[in-house]
Order: C-alpha cells, then structure tokens, then sequence
C-alpha cells in the first residue's frame, strides 16, 4: 500500500475527478465539488452541490422518499465501478461503501472500506472532551433509539471527527434488514440525523466550532452506526 505523501495525494485528486465524471455521466449532473480524504484504509468522499433538476422537483414537491430511493438505486451502479478503480488504483481492497444525502444543505458523505479493516486509527484527544462528547450522545441516543455498548471518536482532519456506536441496533431494525424493508430504516435513519441536528448548538458548544453538516450512516450487517461531525 502506498504511503500518505504528495504522490498518493495525486492519487486522491484522480480519485475525486474520476468520481465526479462518474456522478455526471449517470446522473446528467455532476457534483460542484467532490473531496476525497483517506484514514484508517478507508476513503471519505465529501460532495457538495449534487442534486439535480430531477430530485429537485421531487423534494420542492415533498417527496424526498422518493429522491433519495431514486439516488441511492443509481449509486449503487456507480459504486461498483468507483469500488473496482479505488482499489486498483491505490492497492488497497475496498468491499462496502456507506452514503448519507442530506438534500436540506445539498451535500453528501460517503464511506468506501474493507469489511476485513473496520478498525480507525487511534488518534490522540482529551479523554475529558470524549466523555463529554460521548455523554452527550448517549443522552440522545437514549431518547430517540439505543444507547450503544461502546463508542468511540476519532479525528479524521482538523475539520472532520466520525463517533462511532456499536451494539446500537434495536432488534425490529435488524428484522427489517434482514427482510429488505429498506425504505422503513431509511425513514428512520432520517429522524434519527434529525434529533441530532437539534442537538447542534450543544454539539457546538463541545467541539468548540460551528458544525457544517452531520452525516448519519448505518452498517446494518456489523451492528454499529457512525457519526460524522464536519465542522466550519
């Protein structure tokens, strides 16, 4: 595997135009930007600006359900692809990827990884911060879905922290996994970000910086959630 230098960064940049041409050629729209970040063997691509005339109309028209089917249905074509290029181009073995669309601020996060290297590279924070931090999802995780059994959170970059939850699965959600009622869970997912996004000024007020976006993926096979906490 190649190091974190200058060259593996040209690497990212080919990665982030490659990507984009590939939203554009299946979308008819490309993003307006596309940041590929790499941690812990896994990449994180931040979109910005995705959604096009078609999504538009149907979210103007209440119907994000149906934007966000429709999107995720697409990606799925694009992932393969996407999959195939990374790993070849970095020699490194991607198996899964996770996607979260907020159509509100026009953005996306997604996270490609191997199921074999789920484990993020420690990363050295105030342990009385954590417990702050931890404190306070545990209080919103408790009113609205599962305290989880472990967490933990790790800074990616100076602008982007991920907490992760494990053990967080209540078990109609893992029933419904299992029976592909899809849509149920995403709806789910969506007030779950949503509770948090209300929490956002006590969040800030932790993380000492105005909060950007949180994106909210699920990994329904493992058991586990995360967080992803972009700041200003």
């Amino acid at each position: 595997m190649k190091k974190i230098d200058s060259y593996y960064q040209e690497d990212l940049l080919l990665l982030s135009s490659s990507f984009s041409k590939m939203l554009k050629k299946k979308f008819g729209k490309g993003p307006e930007a596309c940041f590929i970040t790499y941690h812990s063997n896994k990449l994180l691509v931040h979109i910005r600006n995705f959604v096009t005339p078609a999504e538009d109309v149907l979210v103007k028209s209440d119907q994000l359900k149906l934007a966000y089917s429709f999107r995720t249905s697409v990606m799925e074509i694009v992932f393969k692809e996407f999959l195939e290029e990374a790993s070849e181009l970095l020699g490194i073995s991607f198996d899964s990827y996770y996607e979260d669309w907020n159509y509100e601020d026009n953005s996306g996060l997604i996270l490609f990884e191997n199921t074999s290297s789920l484990m993020w590279e420690e990363t050295k924070l105030n342990p009385i911060w954590k417990d702050e931090i931890f404190d306070q999802v545990i209080q919103i995780c408790s009113e609205i879905h599962k305290v989880p059994n472990t967490l933990e959170i790790v800074k990616i970059k100076p602008t982007l922290y991920v907490i992760e939850c494990q053990r967080i699965l209540l078990k109609v959600e893992k029933i419904l996994f299992q029976k592909g009622q899809l849509n149920i869970i995403h709806e789910r997912s969506f007030e779950i970000r949503k509770c948090y996004m209300e929490q956002r000024e006590t969040l800030q007020h932790i993380f000492g910086s105005k909060i950007d976006h949180l994106y909210l993926m699920w990994d329904y096979k493992k058991d586990r959630s995360l967080l992803f906490v972009h700041l200003a």
